[in-house]
């Protein structure tokens, strides 16, 4: 369960010769005032950019208040202005792709919509847009919708004239997975055997060498045994991308012959870092993956664009640098670090000449912010526990601490700008993040090595963690608290009480606070067959009894705490619900605990109105300079 969600990969593109840019350099100057809730936690001013195929406009997702809207910039200019839907009602777009190089596939609260670059409104998509693929014999562009919320129901369409035809199935079982010519026919299809997913759950693969022909079995598998995807047709059509852990921990990206119907070549893959699912091209294909590493980084099939990308991260270092576009034209490039939470900028290639579009967040200084570092550590059985370390601009004798801690847990934190990363070590406070084991992206074996240990081994890599920071002289062992949010929120609550010893104090955002009723509550995760099949994976609840989990949970073990802790909650919190919280407040309140509790109205799974952010930030720093600040006392 995450609270907060990761950086998602933008469009790539990619640039051919080094450029001369120099992004954040300043003259010296005065300090900088300390970095303010409102001004490091703001939503993003643009949200997404994306470069027409002509590359005279860019369209983009911005912040208007707490709505979003839509935005078309002039290339030529760099003028921007809204673009408001003429015909229909849109409202809060959150996507927007080019459908060609004057019309724009808007994903809004009531669908996806066509509109052209004056705002007309064309017509209705469906529920998705999925691409382009090539055009038909005349030369008109076609597109990929998902006419209505049943997920096997893709319409191809043409724009020119309007025309839609339905993407034929006719599948064996419920398809869950697809894989889509460039004339946008289904060649290779996914099922499963049950209506839901299930441990009974078989899933199929099935592939046709074209439209007309009958539909081949090339594997199947169980539920619970290590299978491959299919990703994509190859460019000869001869064999299919399909992403496996094939003989190996991490996924990687390999060829599949449909001759022989075996794996054969690695085409991307890292010996500890899994691979992540690429934007596809329009004829289907990749052209790049991404790694899942503490930092990531591009892997290209295409020799030509790898060495445009490493022009341009020659140019622009210490940074993810994301770019779409034609090496022949206009490139857009979306540079973002540890200490920037984002900027634009468009290339001209034939002139080599790059302007500056738009940052995610002008209000933050980027030179004022401190630098993540990537560190490991031993866990006590030595199990090696990847890490983020930020170091406050000043240390002195004084060295508080706070243990950061993800949500999920099958997930992770990124090498990326972290605006509660950078409040704390603004204030002061060296901060840790540990990947502790069953966090994502580090393999199949450091995945499955959390299934069953919520409170057990996976917090006993949080509090080695703890003592590791203090033996590298980065903490005053006496100046440590733990926060998190979802599951980091439990796991906060569970160091305090499982390890009084280690901290001052502990808050929690969302947490779970009794894993044995988290199986059975209201959730989302709950409403969902996979979900629930998931949340029993992950904390074993297939072999633990309700005594096990009461062992762990931290609203059964109140009293063992010792230090202040904060407790929030948003009320309309769907995935971990209120009453987790609730429960956790009344327990500490009946063991005569110091809690500070708060409800912030009209919030979810995560904090987005602003002045819920500047009340709970508030009473988390306050909480943190009165018990490990420099006043506090040791």
């Amino acid at each position: 369960m995450t609270a907060f969600l990761l950086l998602s990969l933008p469009r790539y593109a990619r640039v051919l010769f080094p450029l001369l840019l120099s992004l954040g350099a300043a003259p010296c100057r005065a300090e900088p005032p300390i970095l303010g809730i409102k001004e490091a936690l703001r939503l993003p001013a643009y949200l997404s950019m994306t470069l027409s195929p002509d590359g005279k406009h860019i369209a983009a997702i911005a912040r208007k208040g707490e709505a979003s809207k839509l935005v078309l910039i002039d290339t030529a200019t760099m003028a921007p202005r809204f673009l408001e839907s003429k015909g229909s009602p849109m409202t809060n777009p959150s996507d927007v792709d080019w459908a060609d190089d004057t019309r724009l596939a808007v994903d809004a609260d009531n669908g996806v919509e066509l509109i052209d670059l004056s705002g007309k409104y064309l017509t209705f998509l469906g529920s998705r847009f999925i691409g382009k693929i090539t055009p038909d014999a005349a030369g008109n562009t076609r597109i990929l919708a998902n006419r209505y919320r049943t997920p096997a129901y893709i319409a191809r369409i043409t724009l020119k004239t309007g025309e839609s035809e339905v993407v034929n199935f006719h599948m064996p079982g419920k398809p869950v997975w697809w894989v889509l010519d460039g004339n946008g026919d289904a060649r290779v299809v996914s099922t499963i055997s049950t209506a839901i997913w299930s441990d009974d759950t078989s899933i199929t693969h099935w592939y046709r060498a074209a439209q007309d022909k009958p539909w081949e079995k090339l594997a199947t598998f169980g539920y619970s045994e290590e299978q491959w995807w299919p990703q994509s047709l190859s460019r000869d059509q001869k064999s299919l991308v399909v992403r496996s852990r094939q003989d190996r921990d991490t996924f990687a990206y390999f060829s599949y012959s449909l001759e022989t119907r075996t794996i054969t070549d690695m085409l991307a893959g890292h010996p500890t870092q899994d691979i992540q699912v690429p934007d596809a091209e329009e004829d289907g294909s990749f052209r790049v993956v991404a790694t899942a590493g503490m930092k990531p980084s591009l892997e290209w099939f295409d020799p030509a664009w790898a060495a445009m990308q490493k022009s341009v991260d020659a140019a622009l270092p210490d940074r993810l640098n994301f770019i779409e576009g034609k090496l022949t034209g206009k490139l857009l490039i979306h540079s973002v670090s540890d200490v920037d939470p984002g900027q634009w900028l468009l290339l001209d290639v034939p002139s080599a000449t790059m302007r500056k579009v738009a940052s995610a967040n002008p209000e933050v200084d980027v030179a004022a912010m401190r630098p993540v570092q990537i560190v490991r550590y031993a866990a006590r059985d030595g199990v090696s526990i990847p890490a983020y370390l930020t170091l406050p601009a000043k240390t002195g004798a004084i060295k508080p601490a706070v243990i950061l801690i993800h949500g999920g847990p099958a997930a992770r934190d990124g090498w990326t700008y972290n605006p509660e990363v950078q409040l704390l070590a603004a204030r002061g406070y060296t901060v840790l993040q540990p990947q502790f084991r069953g966090s994502s992206g580090f393999g199949k074996a450091f995945m499955r090595a959390g299934y069953g240990q919520w409170g057990l081994a996976m917090q006993d890599d949080i509090s080695d963690g703890v003592r590791w920071l203090v033996e590298q002289g980065h903490a005053d062992p006496q100046r440590i608290c733990i926060y998190g949010a979802s599951y980091g929120g439990y796991a906060a609550m569970w160091g305090l009480a499982k390890t009084p010893e280690l901290y001052r104090c502990g808050a929690s955002f969302a947490g779970v606070s009794d894993i044995a009723y988290m199986l059975k509550d209201d959730s989302d995760t709950n409403a969902r067959a996979t979900g629930r099949l998931s949340m029993n994976i992950l904390v074993g609840g297939a072999g633990r009894d309700k005594q096990a989990f009461e062992q762990v949970s931290p609203l059964k073990n109140a009293a063992r705490i010792t230090a202040p802790v904060l407790l929030a909650h948003g009320e309309w919190d769907r995935r971990v619900p209120v009453a987790h919280g609730r429960k956790m407040h009344k327990a500490l309140k009946e063991a005569n605990k110091e809690v500070e509790w708060m409800i912030l109205e009209k919030e979810g799974h995560g904090i987005y109105h602003e002045d819920n952010r500047e009340k709970f930030y508030g009473a988390l720093f306050k909480l943190l300079d009165r018990t490990i600040g420099p006043g506090a006392p040791r």
